[in-house]
């Protein structure tokens, strides 16, 4: 019997998430385990059509520890992503969804797909930026957002 697709989320708390949870139907019969932040709101969290959760250490939000939750996140990526050898990682992003992305696409050769967030309807995020290159798929919500990016930007319409 074929085994179920893999697939790892990765997403910030609060609307990120929110939007990982809008999509979860299109996942349905796979295998999804969901990376995030572990903020403290999250202890708590669960979904039944998530099987895992796997929480990145979150340090802090000024310039200098946000560098420093960027590096430790790294290294705990890299665990989760050995540990669950996701098929596809999906996104719906903040900075959290840049790790598992680029380490996904370049070590593991993942499918990658990153949904702009709701949130950006003029501008790109920084993080839609860095990872555009290294997705497969990458949709906007806001069709204004098209001319910012590449070719394989798509706007399929907004998730809430």
């Amino acid at each position: 019997m074929k085994r179920p697709l893999r697939i790892l989320c990765a997403a910030s708390g609060g609307g990120h998430v929110e939007q990982i949870l809008a999509c979860l139907e299109a996942f349905a019969g796979c295998d999804v385990a969901l990376g995030y932040y572990g903020y403290p709101n999250f202890d708590d969290f669960s979904h039944p059509a998530i099987a895992r959760m796997r929480p990145v250490k979150f340090i802090g939000w000024n310039r200098a520890l946000m560098a420093l939750t960027q590096i430790v996140g790294f290294f705990q990526w890299l665990w989760i992503l050995a540990i669950e050898r996701p098929d596809v990682i999906f996104s719906t992003g903040s900075e959290v969804a840049i790790v598992p992305i680029i380490a996904g696409k370049c070590l593991l050769r993942c499918r990658t797909v990153f949904v702009e967030t709701a949130s950006r309807t003029e501008n790109p995020s920084r993080t839609g930026k860095i990872v555009y290159p290294f997705c497969d798929v990458f949709f906007v919500q806001s069709p204004a957002l098209l001319k910012h990016y590449g070719p394989k930007a798509r706007y399929a319409g907004r998730l809430l």
